[in-house]
């Protein structure tokens, strides 16, 4: 009876909770699964606002000239900059670097975001075929914007915008000064074939973004400089003067969206495989030439995060520093969520995170819960009132470069109190706290961050109350009440057999 009455404190002694966390797990369905994002309706502004699309009835028509203006008169000024640099071939590296990004290959355009020793392991990675699982998720976690185009029908910067005298461009220009780009080798800007295809929004952008946010949340301790590098995609596209800011920005709120749709629908079965394969095979590329035997010791010794990673020194109107660091890196991206626009929508709302952006956040905060994330979300989201946020749904707002890799402060009672971007990784002070309060249960199946060894991750630095920091390789909400859950049944389990063990003993001597 000593046994049982020291199982039966055991259980007693089980976290506050353990019960409820065991019910909610027990009884939580899979979340409900996201429709496709509906880019018409989350990109709906550029019609009410900007410019009326072509229809039956006449021409199309620009609605604020303010607005239209600025946006065409940044799109001159950046392909202007860019051609200002040409050399004895005739092409600016930038302009290079656009002509590449216009392939629409991921594995072109995202590696080195990585840095170049990191970026060429996920370069050769995809291109040998060591990493399906990335490759796919790259594939399918895309989204159309036929029908976003459709409905905006805007002419091309390179064009006669004004349509032979059918659209009413209120008194602004019907032809840009363009300066066109020629073909380099095998990598051309597509001039023709874009002429028929409406500007807004970009769908070399969206592809973009797709590739990038899913690549920052499965590598969070390097997403300043992987959505830096994202946002330099899209921008290119106004390098090679196909594209304006409003269609850029449109593109970023599609892949944007399109990832929060596809990570909360997917996470378990697309991207979580994916993360572990990508984050184990680029362990193990450091591991064989030296530079640590995890990713985030390969990134330490790389400086991969730093002066060894991606750089990009091209600048223009909007991103005026060259990237460097994650500082400027932020500060490139932050520059490009608004493109120098005022706040012509409705300013003052507060934030709302839309279904599927905090899944975006589980990899680097495995330990927090959904509105956890949320909250991170909201803490590090520009303001209200730029273009496109009337109907985007709080995506237009998403800073996804400070919030996947941010130092994130809870309270005693769970509550994100403080988030500081630009980390070293994504870290949690006081994590003991993460499952304090009542929490939503939508998440309560995701598994925890895999490390890149298969062992656990390190936790990261102390903070000065002496708490440690989590990042990605902490257990999530779900593994604690699961483990929680297992040692209450073990210890029942037990109690029950050596409950039964005297009248095992009375069988036998009958």
């Amino acid at each position: 009876m000593t046994l049982i009455a020291t199982m039966l404190l055991t259980l007693t002694m089980l976290p506050a909770g353990a019960t409820a966390n065991a019910a909610t797990t027990a009884n939580a369905a899979v979340p409900a699964q996201l429709p496709n994002p509906d880019l018409v309706g989350l990109l709906g502004s550029y019609e009410r606002h900007y410019w009326q699309a072509p229809g039956k009835d006449g021409g199309g028509r620009v609605l604020d000239t303010a607005v239209m203006r600025h946006d065409q008169e940044t799109a001159e000024a950046i392909n202007h900059l860019a051609a200002r640099h040409r050399v004895s071939d005739g092409f600016g590296e930038q302009q290079k670097r656009a002509l590449v990004d216009s392939d629409l290959y991921a594995w072109q355009t995202m590696p080195d975001a990585l840095g170049p020793t990191i970026g060429r392991y996920l370069r050769e990675g995809l291109r040998r075929g060591d990493l399906p699982l990335v490759d796919d998720l790259f594939k399918f976690d895309t989204i159309n914007t036929f029908e976003a185009k459709n409905a905006a029908n805007h002419p091309r910067p390179y064009l006669d915008r004004s349509n032979h005298g059918a659209n009413d461009l209120a008194g602004l220009a019907p032809t840009l000064d363009i300066i066109r780009v020629n073909s380099w080798g095998e990598h051309i800007p597509g001039y023709d074939n874009l002429k028929n295809n409406s500007s807004f929004p970009s769908g070399h952008t969206t592809f973009a973004y797709s590739w990038g946010v899913a690549l920052a949340g499965m590598i969070p301790e390097l997403a300043p400089q992987i959505m830096a590098r994202t946002s330099e995609a899209g921008n290119n596209r106004i390098v090679l003067g196909v594209h304006y800011p409003l269609d850029v920005i449109g593109g970023r709120i599609a892949g944007s969206a399109q990832n929060g749709q596809y990570w909360h629908n997917e996470f378990d079965t697309k991207v979580k495989p994916a993360a572990d394969q990508l984050r184990t095979y680029l362990a193990g590329r450091c591991r064989a030439d030296g530079h640590g035997s995890t990713l985030d010791a390969c990134i330490r010794d790389l400086k991969a995060d730093g002066t060894g990673g991606y750089r990009n020194d091209f600048t223009d109107p909007v991103s005026r520093a060259p990237v460097t660091d994650k500082r400027s890196a932020i500060a490139a991206y932050d520059a490009r969520m608004t493109y120098g626009f005022g706040r012509t929508e409705a300013t003052g709302r507060a934030f709302d995170a839309p279904a599927g952006a905090a899944d975006i956040l589980r990899i680097a905060y495995p330990q927090l819960h959904v509105d956890q994330r949320n909250e991170i979300l909201k803490l590090t989201a520009i303001e209200s009132g730029y273009p496109l946020s009337d109907s985007a749904g709080g995506w237009q707002r998403i800073d996804l470069a400070k919030a996947l890799c941010a130092r994130v402060t809870l309270d005693r009672s769970g509550n994100v109190t403080d988030v500081v971007p630009g980390s070293d990784r994504p870290t949690v002070i006081g994590a003991q706290y993460a499952d304090v309060g009542d929490h939503p249960a939508s998440d309560a199946t995701v598994p925890g961050t895999a490390d890149d060894t298969g062992d656990a991750d390190d936790t990261g630095d102390a903070d000065d109350t002496g708490d440690a920091g989590s990042t990605a390789g902490q257990t999530s909400p779900a593994e604690r009440r699961i483990r929680t859950i297992a040692v209450a049944v073990a210890v029942i389990v037990l109690c029950a057999i050596i409950l039964r063990m005297p009248a095992s003993r009375e069988s036998r001597d009958r």
